[in-house]
Formats: structure tokens, C-alpha cells, sequence
């Protein structure tokens, strides 16, 4: 067991690294969309002049001691009229809101970024993997909320349609199976917090049925889309 953590930790480091690897954004200033642990900590560790952005007020002040720029706005609108940065980020963002609202989102970009990067999620992976993804989803929309995973096409597309001429079109394979131990925290935490938001009993029943499968077949996570456009 110990092994397979240890194996499953050395790839999600290469996968980092990878995904990292695909833009060098040293000096560049940079609007992190949606701030979290992994973008925006990630990106001024490699140096880059970083301004998160994101609609939760209390998310931003957990943020506070980073000593950067934090905006409170809507990433649909955000308040900027022309070119203030070299890089717009969106690390696993984008499949959280309407993809109707894609297209609008990814255009403002283009407004005030001379670089974009996405990393998505793929939404093709093994058996576990698929019930995992349809239960996410369609517990999100029960409330009215999005968990839809994009084909890499889907991405390009709407890259290039928004004005941006794509520089960098990776997927990143994942592997490695999800040691248990791993995916049972994760489903833990990921019902505490569904029973935040008064999910279904029903959805979080779904995700217990999923975790006992996932021990019994295993589970690996789909492979991420890294794209870059300038």
C-alpha cells in the first residue's frame, strides 16, 4: 500500500511538472481566475507577478498573507478595458461555469491578456473514472451548477474562435491507479462539503455506492488537457 502511494505521488509531481513545463511564465504578469492552492501559489513560486481574481470574498481573504493583488469580481466581466497582463490562467475553472458563458469568458481574455492558458480535465477515462464524472455532474446540476468536462477539440475551438492562435496542445497522461486510501479521502471531503450545500441524500448515497466499486475495479484519473494561446 505504501508503494502505491508513494508510486501515485511521484506521478501527480510529474503531471505537475508537465502541465508547468508548457509555458515559462517567469516575470510575466499573470490573472489567475479563481484563485486556489495550486494556480496561484504554483505561479508565484515560479516567479510570475500574479493578480488572482475571484467572485468569493471569503475565499480571497484566505489569501491575504500571499502579498498579491485580489480582486473580487465576475471572471464573465471582469474590470479591465484593456491589456494589463501577459498570461490569463484558467486551471480547472472553466468546466465549473455554464458553457454557454465560455465563449464570453475566453473573449474578455483576449481583451486584457496577450497569452491564455486552460488546464481541463479530459472527460475520457476508465470505467470508475466515467461513473465518477456523471455522478459529479449531475449532482452539480442539480443545484444549478456546472461539473462539465470538454474533449480537447472543444478547447482549441474555442480558443481560436475567441482570436487566440494555439501555441501549446498537450494531453498529460495519468497512469497510475488512485491508491484507496487517496479516493476515500477525497470522497469524504467531497461529501462534507455536498452536505454544505444541501445536496440530495440520494447524490451522496451515489457517491458512497461509487467509492465501494472504485476499491473493488480501481480507479485512474483521466489524462489533462494543457492548452496555450497567444
Amino acid at each position: 500500500m505504501q508503494n502505491n502511494i508513494l508510486d501515485y505521488e511521484i506521478e501527480q509531481k510529474r503531471v505537475e511538472k508537465e502541465i508547468w513545463s508548457s509555458i515559462d511564465v517567469k516575470n510575466l504578469t499573470v490573472i489567475d481566475f479563481e484563485i486556489g492552492d495550486v494556480s496561484t501559489k504554483k505561479l508565484i513560486d515560479l516567479g510570475a507577478k500574479v493578480v488572482a481574481v475571484d467572485n468569493d470574498m471569503e475565499k480571497l481573504k484566505n489569501y491575504n498573507n500571499l502579498g498579491i493583488p485580489l480582486i473580487k469580481c465576475d471572471i464573465v466581466n471582469p474590470p479591465f478595458n484593456n491589456k494589463i497582463s501577459d498570461l490569463a490562467v484558467f486551471y480547472f475553472t472553466l468546466h465549473e461555469i455554464d458553457p454557454l458563458m465560455h465563449e464570453k469568458i475566453i473573449s474578455s481574455a483576449c481583451t486584457i491578456s496577450s497569452k491564455i492558458m486552460i488546464v481541463e480535465p479530459s472527460p475520457n477515462g476508465c470505467t470508475a473514472y466515467q461513473r465518477y464524472k456523471k455522478l459529479w455532474r449531475d449532482t452539480m446540476h442539480s443545484i444549478n451548477r456546472f461539473e462539465d468536462y470538454q474533449p480537447i477539440s472543444y478547447w482549441k475551438t474555442l480558443i481560436e474562435n475567441c482570436g487566440f492562435k494555439i501555441t501549446v496542445s498537450n494531453r498529460i497522461k495519468q497512469n497510475k491507479t488512485v491508491p484507496f486510501a487517496v479516493l476515500e479521502d477525497i470522497v469524504q471531503n467531497t461529501i462534507k462539503n455536498w452536505k454544505k450545500l444541501s445536496i440530495e441524500n440520494k447524490y451522496i448515497n451515489k457517491m458512497n455506492e461509487f467509492l465501494k466499486y472504485a476499491k473493488k475495479k480501481g480507479t485512474k484519473w483521466s489524462d489533462l488537457i494543457v492548452i496555450v494561446g497567444e
